[in-house]
């Protein structure tokens, strides 16, 4: 389906943009999205996933350094969480790593459920071309 084609043309694939273009797509609309930065938006790229997965990482980290205190030995670190601050660190590429592939699996899903849904994705920035004055 070509954008001329579109019976609706939504303007980012965020949250409300993909799930308005899923609903007029089952109510039987052809659909274009138009997304330049990735399916999901902000909330899936760079806001909610990942501040949730850096948030589980402080709490994990909060709860290691806990541990010994409720009687939790880690092998080999021999009570060292508890004697001294910092033995437990963030491998922070490792974590940037996880961050990325959590929100490019997301983007992955919401991508799939459109185009399940017969709903064309264009990667570009609206409107790609300047409107005439």
């Amino acid at each position: 389906m070509s954008q001329s084609q579109a019976d609706v043309a939504i303007l980012g694939g965020g949250p409300g943009g993909y799930e308005a273009a899923l609903v007029a797509a089952q109510l039987g609309a052809r659909v274009t999205v138009v997304e330049a930065d990735g399916l999901g938006g902000a909330c899936v790229l760079t806001d909610c996933v990942p501040s949730k997965t850096l948030i589980a990482t402080a709490e994990t980290m909060g709860i290691l350094h806990g541990s010994p205190d409720l009687g939790i030995r880690i092998e080999g670190y021999e009570g060292r969480l508890a004697q001294s601050a910092g033995s437990v660190t963030v491998d922070a590429p490792r974590l940037y790593g996880r961050v990325k592939a959590l929100a490019r699996a997301q983007s992955a899903d919401v991508a799939a459920r459109l185009a399940a849904e017969g709903v064309e994705v264009i990667a570009s920035r609206w409107p790609a071309t300047p409107l005439p004055r």
